[in-house]
Formats: C-alpha cells, structure tokens, sequence
C-alpha cells in the first residue's frame, strides 16, 4: 500500500509540471528596419577581377553608396518558462494531508469537524503541488515586439548598382605622362564597365620597359579614378634579333659545338628569362640561347606567339659558296711569302659576336695559299685572342719563322676596334674586360719593322668608338714611314661600320663584304694591289647600299704596285 502510494506521488509530481510564456524587454534601440527614410543615394566606380595576358581586361563595378535613417525602438522578446513542483514542498504538503486525515478519521470528531480536516487535507496537498520552482533556462520562441520609439540612427549601406540614363563616364589612358588612348565607350557587360586594354592602345608604338606602368583615369559622374596597370600583366615579352645575323645556341657558351643553326635579323622568339649574357628563348619547344648583344626585348600581346617569323640561315660548309670554291692555284711555290691571319668572332656582353670572322680567316688562308701559293706552313692564323699578350705570342712564333729577308708578308685582322686615351688604334680582344683591349699601333710597329719586301696588310674593322676619332690614317702612316712599300687596304671610315654580305629573306655569302670582294677580285684574276682596290672601290660601297643602306666605302694607303706573284 505504501509503495502504490509513493509511485503515485511520483506520478503527480512529474505530470503536474507546466509552463507559461512571458515578454522580455531586450534592447531600448533595436533599430526598426521597415521604418526608414532615405536620405541620400550616391553611385561610385570599384575595380574588381584581374588582369592577365589571356584577359587583357580592366574591369569596373558600379555600386551605390545609400545612406538611410531608421528608426529607433523598445525591444521585447517572447519566451516560454517550464516549472516543476518543488519536492520538498509536496512532502511537507502530503505529510501535513496525512496529518488532517488521520485526524479526521481516528478522533472521534464531529461530522462538521471531519469534513474541515478533510478539507483542509484537500487544500495542503493542492497547495504543495502548485508551489512550483522553474526549470531549464526560458526558450526563446522567436516573437519580437518592436515598442515605442525612442531615437533613431544613420546608415550608409554599399550595394550593385545599374548606370542610369545621366551616368557620364569616360577614360583616358597615360603612359610616361602622355596619352596613348582615350574613349567614351566602355562596354557595359553582366553588371560591369570594360576596357579592353589591347584594343585602346597599340604596343607596338612604344618601347617600354620591364617596370612601366599604364596610368588609366575613368572619369564618372565628375570624379576620377586613377589606375596603374603593370605592363607586365597583359603583355608578354618577346625577342627579336637585332644584327644581320646571330647564331642559335643549345647551350649559353662561346663555342662553335653549341650553335644549333643562324638566325637572320628581325627573328621573333618567346622570350622565357636572361641573365647578364644571354636571353633563353624558345625555339619550337626547345630552351635555346643567344646573345644579348645581338638581340632587345619587346612586348606584345599573348597571340603574338603564334605569328611569330623566324628566319634561319642554313649552316652551310665551307667551299659551298661561291667565292670559296674552285679557288685559282697558282703553280709556283711563293716560298719567301707569309701570311699573318687574326679574326676575332666570340665577342660578348655589349658586342655582337663576328658571326662569319672565323670564315673569312678561312677564305683568306685559303686563297692565301691556293691563289698565291704561299706554303700552308708560312700561313699563321689566330682566332679569338683574348688579349695583348695572346697577340705578342703570336707575333713572336711569326718573327722567329721569318728569319732573313722575306719576299712579301700579307697581314688580315678582322675584329671590333676603338680609340685609345693617345688616339692609338685599340682592337677588342674577346676576354670580355677593359684589359683585354689590344694596342694595334704597337702590334703593326713591330710588324712593319720585319724583314720583308713588300707589306700587303688587310683590315676588315668595325669602329664602335662613339667620336669621330682619327685613328686609320696616322696607324698607316706609321706603317708607312717603317717600311715604305707597303700596302694598307681598309674595309671602311672611322665613321663607318664594316657590315656582312647578307640580307633577312635574301642572299647569304657569308662573309664580310670587304673580305667576299677581296675573294671575288682574286678569283677574276687580279693579282696586284691596285687590281684588288679597284674591284673593291666597284663593289663594297654598291653592295653595303643595296643590302643595308649604308655607305661603306675602303680606305687605301702605300704602294699599289705590289703583286702577290713573285
């Protein structure tokens, strides 16, 4: 009985729990969104995406600045609260039932009596199970009330916007503080203002370098908005080779064993990056090499790449030229003749390389002893001497060779030369430094002071000396004044460059021009100075116009009377 009766107070104690709602005060300035009023509503120009090479694309968005008042409101929020009877208060409210009841029931009490106590009993258990504690925290039940009001506040809110029929935009390009492209019709596409940036302004108007910027002001609604644009983003670097010609490199070194093929002026290669000699370009898929000096840089657009002209000379062997082929041969042996042959080709840093002197040295050694006989033994030649004490070596080996009075001795040089600090004649060796520069005056004092009969000396130089500098005519003069009866025979003025007998897309002799027509005038018989001079006199100055449009004209001093037939 007692247990049924504790399993029925549990019972009522956890049936008897209820709940009620109530309206909590939250915030005394909630701000009431559909309560507003607009004040102001200005459009302004934000630049959005990027650009790349493959979007040459600046792009702008219009967005509204909208300033509103909202007003200010009480903030009440409604919640549900659950309650319990306290357990505590339901014992003592039972025990105290239990008390009147058994009173009630056991003393023997008047009827009137009985039903006080019985309902007494009846009021203290009702009153402990309504004596209730909350439990759990209230639960929101998402009902707002938005009170009376109480202020108001300022908002500025930023959002999208559409051009209406009185926008006014406009924009003009700057590059280097002048203007390259302006326009008033920007594309309007998917909510955005565009400028096709290839399409405003050409680069091929203007060289830039590697940090230049273009300056775009988009003038809307009379403000101005001022954006760089790196060149670097949108164009891609490209190189284009700059001498006659320049050969292609597998690897980047001076070597005769790298060159993959030659590459005719104005050739356009992509560009992939350089260091302080070479551009590494590709070449179909390959990384190849050439020389900075023989090449600049220029950018163009992405699709540049596939109209790219590159044109190659091919790497034809010696004797396939003409000059270089069916060469007279004089039968007697000229044995009191030597020759002298220098050619520098592998230059580097600011100078281009001589692509075709190591061939002229050659052609000239090859006539030298074939249309002249000189033995091949009495034939010196040198390439690519690095510096003045390479040259006093090789002057010395000659010098010891030449012992006795020799019949005729035929010196060729051919390289880059410049004007030393007494207005000597200063030939670049190929070391690539300041002291590798090569005094010509005191070389060709030693070699007019020989012993020899008659002086044939052949320069086939370039002056790349920025002053007009007279530096050919005191040399010959010194030549002259040690042995009278020589012969100096120049490609070309202090003013004047000594240029290849080639042409981008045409003929290839591949050959200095000078040293081609010395060749060309052996082949057709001459065999005296002035027959030599007289062919090239005919010939350099009319083939330097035709293929370059430069003048090139020889310079000559000494005796022309000297044959090279003994």
């Amino acid at each position: 009985m007692i247990r049924l009766r504790n399993i029925l107070i549990l019972f009522l104690l956890i049936g008897s729990a209820c709940s009620s709602s109530k309206w909590v005060v939250e915030n005394q300035y909630e701000i009431d969104r559909n309560d507003f009023e607009l004040l102001s509503s200005d459009q302004f120009l934000t630049r959005v995406g990027s650009v790349s090479p493959q979007n040459p694309v600046i792009q702008f968005e219009i967005k509204s600045a909208n300033t509103f008042e909202y007003t200010q409101r009480v903030r009440t929020d409604r919640y549900i609260q659950r309650y319990r009877p306290s357990f505590k208060s339901v014992l003592l409210g039972l025990g105290g039932a239990s008390l009147a009841t058994s009173a009630a029931l056991l003393i023997d009490q008047p009827k009137s009596t009985q039903q006080a106590l019985f309902g007494t009993a009846a009021l203290v258990s009702l009153a402990s199970f309504l004596n209730m504690n909350p439990t759990g925290n209230p639960t929101p039940t998402g009902e707002v009330r938005l009170l009376r009001r109480t202020g108001s506040v300022t908002e500025t809110d930023t959002v999208s916007a559409s051009p209406d029929l009185s926008t006014d935009i406009s924009y003009t390009m700057y590059h280097d503080g002048e203007i390259v492209a302006f326009g008033d019709d920007l594309e309007y596409r998917n909510s955005r203002f565009t400028i096709n940036l290839l399409e405003s302004f050409n680069p091929e108007e203007s060289e830039y370098q590697d940090d230049d910027v273009i300056t775009v002001e988009i003038y809307f609604n009379e403000d101005i908005y001022v954006n760089t644009v790196p060149i670097s983003s949108f164009l891609e670097q490209f190189v284009v080779i700059d001498t006659e010609v320049t050969a292609l490199r597998d690897e980047p070194v001076l070597e005769s064993r790298t060159i993959l093929t030659d590459l005719a002026q104005g050739s356009q290669l992509r560009f992939v990056e350089e260091d302080n000699l070479w551009y590494k370009v590709l070449f179909g898929i390959s990384e190849t090499y050439v020389s900075k000096s023989d090449a600049y840089l220029i950018w163009r657009p992405t699709e540049f790449a596939s109209q790219l002209s590159i044109v190659t000379v091919p790497n034809i062997p010696f004797g396939n030229i003409d000059v270089e082929s069916d060469i007279p041969t004089h039968v007697d042996q000229n044995e009191r003749s030597y020759g002298f042959v220098l050619a520098n080709r592998e230059y580097q840093g600011e100078l281009s390389e001589r692509n075709y002197a190591e061939r002229d040295a050659q052609l000239m050694s090859a006539y030298l002893e074939n249309a002249f006989s000189f033995r091949s033994g009495n034939i010196r030649t040198v390439t690519n001497v690095e510096n003045q004490q390479q040259l006093v070596l090789a002057y010395n080996r000659l010098a010891n060779d030449m012992r006795g009075d020799q019949k005729h001795l035929v010196v060729y040089v051919s390289g880059y030369v410049t004007s030393g600090e007494s207005s000597e004649m200063l030939l670049y060796g190929t070391g690539g430094s300041t002291s590798s520069m090569i005094n010509l005056n005191s070389f060709f004092s030693g070699i007019s002071r020989l012993l020899v009969e008659e002086l044939i000396i052949l320069l086939d130089i370039d002056n790349i000396d920025d002053q007009d500098q007279i530096l050919i005519e005191p040399l010959a003069n010194q030549i002259l004044e040690n042995n009278p009866n020589s012969a100096i025979i120049v490609s070309s003025s202090e003013t004047q460059r000594s240029r290849n007998y080639s042409r981008s897309g045409g003929e290839q002799k591949r050959h200095s021009i000078f040293s081609y027509f010395i060749a060309d005038a052996i082949k057709q018989g001459a065999t005296t100075v002035s027959e030599i001079v007289n062919h090239l006199q005919r010939n350099v100055d009319y083939t330097s116009r035709r293929l370059h449009n430069q003048p090139q004209h020889i310079l000559f001093f000494g005796e022309s009377g000297i044959s090279l037939i003994e």
